[in-house]
């Protein structure tokens, strides 16, 4: 149940029905096609069916969920194609974030250094390697100085992880990831920026092979086409 008195009345209200859902289904905690009733999430989270139907219509706009008039609202599908869109993404966007970081003042980056050792340090499964890989990843876009790339780049690894987690049925290894991340910060401590640019592409470029595979393997997308 949520308390709406600790949450700043309706507005906080609809916001930590909001968050909850969408946390849930990021983290798989609600897998695609799960359902979605308004009524037992109202029950569920001690509110009234407003502040759920709110959160699920601003979840459908990020194609979260899906809602139709003629069927159970429900978690959205997750297609091959979702995946390969979001790669095509990556491959466009972190270059140039990387390229622009490159200004970046070298306390930050020393920070990041700082960062990356210790969340690969302490990485002991999928879930722990992919988190160290978003915050790396999230943070050069941050250190690009452009706060629309910064949030694409979020949304984008979000996505990314959740079909990750969906598709993973074996640890995920955090050294290669790890060694490429420190040679990216070689570059940016040297204010090459084109120099991060081609490391980032390259490095990306090789995560994408991995993650097909693995999406493949898995059988999550099974019968369905590639086009990459």
């Amino acid at each position: 149940m949520i308390d709406a008195r600790r949450d700043g009345g309706a507005a906080g209200l609809r916001e930590s029905v909001y968050a909850n859902l969408r946390r849930r289904i990021l983290v798989c905690d609600l897998l695609p096609g799960h359902p979605l009733d308004i009524g037992d999430l109202a029950a569920e989270f001690g509110t009234s069916r407003t502040p759920v139907r709110d959160a699920l219509h601003r979840l459908s706009h990020e194609n979260l969920v899906e809602i139709s008039p003629r069927s159970q609202t429900r978690v959205a599908p997750v297609t091959l194609q979702d995946l390969i869109d979001l790669l095509n993404l990556r491959e466009a966007i972190g270059p140039m974030a990387a390229r622009l970081a490159a200004q970046s003042p070298p306390a930050e980056l020393e920070k990041l250094s700082e960062e990356t050792e210790f969340g690969y340090g302490l990485a002991a499964d999928s879930s722990s390697v992919l988190s160290a890989s978003h915050l790396f990843h999230c943070t050069i876009a941050r250190l690009s100085g452009n706060v629309r790339l910064h949030r694409i780049t979020e949304s984008l690894f979000e996505d990314l992880e959740r079909i990750l987690r969906l598709c993973s049925a074996r640890p995920l290894e955090p050294g290669e990831p790890l060694d490429d991340h420190r040679k990216l910060l070689d570059a940016l401590r040297d204010r090459d920026g084109k120099r991060a640019a081609e490391i980032e592409l390259r490095h990306i470029r090789k995560a994408r092979e991995v993650v097909i595979r693995l999406a493949l393997d898995s059988g999550v997308f099974a019968n369905q086409r590639l086009h990459s």
